[in-house]
């Protein structure tokens, strides 16, 4: 039995008793389990129940078998484990428990993954957070999402206090407009300032959310919180801020450089602010201060120590080719977020940004995953209408990186999915097929490929579902038509094509295998299959609408021929289905036979009964009532059933008297004494029929 975390707290009866502890037994059990052995009040049967103190349910309940009691119990947990990433499994744990009536009880700790899932359908949130943290190998976006999950939990019951303690977790990987969107109403203004305090104390507030939460002191009548905020909203130097802003326009360079003699805190601010008029006029250099902001690297004193301000950030070729363990950090890293929206019309620059940002492993939001995806196929579009080979190779890499790699399930599978169908990214769609387990998708982007792998693949899509295998049997059959076709026109050419031929042999031999695929599997109909060889389509019913044998003389001209095979493809298929009908109809002939038999047997014996019932002497042994010959067979048939129907007009008239004098001189108790004899050899007779026929005649029964 496995262990499913529950909520039934009332398990255990007023009568628990403890069983022999299994921290002394084994020494390896986890502190928060407690196996106890209780009577059931409903059923009266003892019961084992696992109670988990650290989340205080009962994690598991099971009934033992009628009239057996729990005597002692022993705990078994494996050793933890190193996974090939270097991660370290945690061990399982597992109770055994002896009964009295001899059965061994073995109850074994589930998987992470599948008690988180319990309770939170159980709506135990808090246990799963607990759950999954204890777990040192549990994703750490999952357990945000687990907070994510009680939050919105918490928000539909009414609970808005704890929907914000829960929210708060999330800060960093969910977007702050979704819960500042929810706290927006007058009553709920108190939580939001408490998010919003939050999202500042950890460096993730915009100038945006200064001003809402001034917004909200003003709202609530604190002044002087909101006095505070205007103050520590701007800590940049005042003659700075003076200097980009007059030079913004006027000399570019020269606020950049401005910029990049401030601390970085102070730079950020005015990158939030103003970042947009900077990266129109001159977005190399402003990519470089953003990118180096992003992976902690910017310093003023490092870069005077260069030569001055701007030697690094001017080329950004350089600055990208380091990386964040090349280089020293010297301040916390920003949130690429915060300057995303200053390059919304420098795509490549963005772009350019994110990869180097993911690269070095920042935090980016779902929504910058998306958009790096979308950004790089763009640039590989490009790269390929304008012949740039080298380019196109280096961003499809990219992109196959993007959907494959740690974080690509941040993006969505079918976000991704619209994403690379819209680029026209033929890889990322196959890749993203095979994930979701669309099987008529790939059926068709394996049929439009036509390799080798790509028949391997659809040969093993079989095997795990064969409901598809008239579809890749059609496709097997028409791509072998069209390659013998190419062979036979190549042929009346100047010569035949060696590669093409082996490639056609290749595809009959899967063919061949296919077919032996599907007589093991015995799904599709025999029929079905040898349509489908025959080039008739891969549906189980003919053309709702058959053309007319006009229509089909018309067209006979124009239309394509038929896509079948050879012949010499499907005999080891078609010989051992010719085989099995075989032996099945000789199997079917032998029965009925033997069905023939019993019913000559059967209607020997009711005719020998019905003779004896009328007083002929039977027949003779080894003669059948079924005479020989044509028309003395008939007469004598005829001559039978007249017979048959006066003996029983005879026979009915004589019962009728026998039954009226019976009522007239047999008393009651005389006349239940026979049918209480025909009852007592019918329950003991092995012929029932012969019994009916004997007290027929003798006029007990009418």
């Amino acid at each position: 039995a496995m262990i499913p975390p529950a909520t039934r707290t009332s398990g255990v009866a007023s009568n628990t008793r403890s069983l022999e502890s299994l921290e002394e037994s084994t020494g390896t059990v986890p502190s928060g389990y407690a196996l106890l052995a209780s009577t059931d009040e409903k059923s009266g049967r003892d019961a084992v129940d696992v109670y988990d103190s650290t989340n205080k349910l009962v994690a598991f309940h099971l009934l033992l078998s009628p009239g057996h009691c729990a005597l002692r119990a022993a705990g078994v947990t494996t050793a933890p484990t190193t996974c090939a990433d270097g991660s370290i499994k945690g061990g399982r744990a597992s109770a055994l428990v002896f009964t009295s009536g001899g059965s061994l009880v073995t109850l074994t700790e589930k998987l992470t993954v599948e008690k988180v899932d319990l309770l939170v359908k159980k709506n135990l949130y808090s246990a799963a957070v607990v759950v999954a943290y204890a777990d040192p190998t549990y994703p750490a976006a999952d357990i945000t999402d687990l907070y994510r999950r009680y939050a919105e939990h918490l928000y539909r019951k009414g609970d808005l206090t704890g929907a914000v303690d829960q929210y708060i977790h999330t800060i960093g990987s969910l977007e702050s407009s979704h819960v500042i969107f929810r706290f927006l109403d007058a009553p709920k203004i108190p939580l939001l300032v408490k998010y919003l305090n939050e999202l500042r104390s950890r460096g993730r507030a915009t100038p945006v959310h200064d001003e809402l939460l001034k917004t909200c002191y003003l709202k609530l009548n604190d002044m002087e919180a909101a006095e505070a905020i205007t103050s520590s909203a701007s800590t940049v130097n005042r003659a700075s801020l003076t200097s980009v802003l007059s030079n913004l326009t006027a000399n570019p360079k020269e606020a950049l450089s401005t910029i990049c003699a401030l601390e970085a805190p102070e730079a950020v601010e005015i990158l939030v602010i103003h970042g947009a008029s900077l990266a129109r006029a001159m977005p190399q250099e402003t990519a470089g201060v953003v990118i180096a902001l992003c992976v902690g690297t910017f310093s003023p004193r490092s870069l005077a120590q260069k030569g001055g301000p701007t030697t690094d950030v001017t080329d950004l070729k350089k600055m990208v080719e380091y990386s964040s363990s090349e280089q020293e950090k010297l301040h916390e890293p920003y949130p690429v977020e915060l300057f995303a929206s200053a390059f919304i019309e420098q795509p490549k620059m963005l772009r350019l940004i994110l990869a180097h940002c993911n690269r070095n492993k920042c935090a980016l939001t779902p929504a910058l995953r998306r958009t790096l995806l979308e950004l790089t196929l763009e640039e590989w579009n490009q790269a390929k209408r304008t012949g740039d080979t080298e380019a196109q190779k280096l961003r499809h890499k990219e992109a196959i990186t993007a959907l494959t790699d740690a974080h690509c399930r941040d993006i969505g599978d079918y976000d991704a999915l619209v994403i690379v169908q819209l680029a026209g990214f033929e890889e990322g769609e196959l890749l993203l097929y095979e994930r979701l387990q669309m099987t008529p998708m790939l059926l068709e982007r394996y049929a439009m490929d036509g390799g080798e792998n790509a028949r391997r693949k659809m040969l093993a899509l079989c095997q795990t579902d064969p409901e598809i295998l008239p579809e890749v049997l059609g496709f097997f059959v028409a791509l072998a038509s069209e390659r013998l076709e190419q062979q036979k026109n190549a042929t009346n050419g100047e010569g035949g094509d060696p590669l093409l031929e082996e490639e056609t042999e290749e595809i009959l031999d899967d063919i061949h295998a296919t077919l032996s695929l599907a007589r093991r599997q015995a799904v599709a109909p025999p029929v079905r299959v040898a349509r489908i060889l025959a080039g008739e389509g891969t549906g189980q019913f003919s053309p709702m609408f058959p053309e007319t044998t006009s229509a089909k003389n018309s067209a006979s001209a124009s239309k394509p021929p038929a896509s079948t095979v050879p012949l010499s493809v499907a005999l080891d298929y078609v010989g051992n289905i010719l085989e099995e009908s075989r032996q099945e109809g000789a199997r079917l002939k032998a029965e009925v036979e033997e069905y023939n038999e019993l019913c000559n047997s059967m209607e020997n014996e009711i005719e020998s009964l019905l003779r004896t019932s009328r007083g002929l002497p039977p027949l003779p042994e080894g003669e059948s009532s079924s005479y020989e010959g044509g028309t003395s067979q008939k007469a004598q048939q005829q001559q039978e059933q007249l017979h048959l129907q006066v003996s029983i007009d005879e026979l009915y008239a004589k019962i009728r008297n026998d039954d009226a004098s019976s009522k007239k001189s047999v008393s009651s108790a005389t006349s239940d004494q026979p049918l209480e004899a025909f009852w007592r050899e019918m329950n003991q007779s092995e012929d029932s029929l012969e019994t009916i026929a004997r007290f027929f005649a003798k006029g007990v029964i009418r």
